[in-house]
């Protein structure tokens, strides 16, 4: 994609700071999105704190709220705007705030983390090269290396984009515990599967250089999940890679402000513990595991002896039509799978999962699901007799070191 032609084509049309000129020397730009937030200082005062900044930084805040919000929410809105306002900047990192009114039809974290990331990623087209965008989010805290480890990472490795760590406050009655045990069951089920390029996608966690933002078509509006789409186009792009010294820790809260996500799961947890606390079946990874594991001989025209759960998906999405095509449009093997797997992408194994769980292997309570992952996967001593949070403290740990 031609330099220019992702602002005239895809970008937000009106932008925050038409007129600033970005510092000569800046490197990084920490994206907030912020909607009734009450942490929102917390959070810059958590980036503030970041120590061995080896370059320049600026935190652009956009502070939102539909066109028909209630004057209530104006108000927080407000009211988070000059609280902003009055925190000063250090001589490493700048703070920039703006207050926004989006409109009604497509209001929602997806539009404004899209307005900060168009317009920081504008910034460096100014200075006429790349820097680095990185998403936070107004709940958000994070490690005090947590700048320095990116700006590393982006130096140290040429990565092009990549997810930091995540570990959410264990706070034992808000449910967050299994919360949070059931995200990584998923991913690290992902893994056990065979299937590639798995990784979390917390919209905080995301991080990318601004050309390489742009060369892919930026951020979405959606209203949420804009991070789960974001990150299925971009995962699977050259140099992308995890950066574990960098740490957030996202609010265990109730929220209603997205339709789903860690807040409605909370609610979830309060009104109906067990939804909470059961997980996929063990049995939807082993499936997919069996499929992975047979691709090579399907495409050589073979018929191996799939799950039946496998099979009653690949009828309902025709598979093999769709499976000829990409064999006929792919001028080797490396080419056939990368556009196998930018088909049968993130939405499409959770599509799979979804037709799985309906109709031939219900969900389990959480713990069968950990502990058959941890027989096979984990492979963590005394696993059965820990508690739900020092299964946590463990399966961490063993994210951090070994993906």
């Amino acid at each position: 994609m031609k330099k220019d032609y992702y602002f005239k084509r895809y970008a937000w049309k009106f932008p925050l700071t038409s007129h600033f000129k970005p510092p000569s020397d800046l490197e990084m730009v920490v994206v907030i999105p912020a909607y009734k937030e009450s942490q929102l200082g917390s959070a810059i005062n958590s980036l503030l704190a970041s120590r061995d900044i080896p370059c320049k930084v600026i935190i652009l805040v956009v502070i939102n709220a539909p066109e028909q919000s209630s004057s209530d929410n104006f108000n927080l809105n407000e009211k988070a705007f000059e609280e902003i306002k009055k925190i000063k900047d250090t001589d490493k990192i700048n703070i920039q705030v703006h207050n926004v009114l989006l409109p009604q039809k497509k209001a929602g974290v997806g539009l404004a983390r899209k307005i900060g990331l168009d317009e920081a990623a504008s910034w460096f087209k100014k200075l006429n090269r790349a820097g680095i965008l990185i998403c936070f989010d107004g709940d958000c805290q994070c490690n005090d290396t947590y700048l320095a480890a990116i700006y590393k990472a982006y130096k140290n490795q040429n990565i092009n984009a990549g997810i930091v760590s995540y570990e959410h406050p264990l706070d034992p009655e808000s449910g967050i515990i299994p919360y949070e045990l059931s995200l990584r069951y998923y991913t690290d089920g992902l893994r056990y599967s065979g299937y590639p390029n798995i990784h979390q996608t917390l919209g905080s966690c995301i991080t990318i250089k601004s050309d390489h933002y742009c060369k892919y078509g930026g951020m979405n509006t959606k209203k949420a999940g804009e991070d789960f789409y974001f990150l299925n186009k971009i995962v699977r792009k050259p140099h992308f890679a995890e950066i574990h010294e960098a740490l957030i820790y996202p609010a265990a809260r109730i929220s209603d402000r997205v339709p789903f996500g860690t807040g409605r799961a909370l609610i979830g947890y309060q009104m109906q513990k067990e939804k909470i606390l059961s997980t996929y079946n063990p049995l939807t990874f082993e499936n997919i595991k069996t499929f992975i594991s047979c691709l090579p001989l399907i495409i050589q025209g073979q018929s191996p002896d799939l799950p039946e759960a496998i099979q009653g998906f690949f009828n309902s999405i025709n598979f093999y039509q769709n499976l000829s095509k990409l064999l006929k449009n792919s001028k080797s093997l490396t080419s056939f799978y990368k556009h196998f797997y930018d088909w049968f992408d993130y939405f499409m194994i959770l599509k799979l999962i979804h037709f799985t769980r309906d109709h031939f292997h219900p969900n389990v309570p959480l713990e069968i699901g950990l502990s058959k992952l941890n027989k096979d996967y984990w492979r963590i001593k005394g696993f059965k007799t820990l508690s739900l949070h020092d299964k946590l403290i463990k399966i961490r740990a063993l994210n951090r070191t070994t993906q």
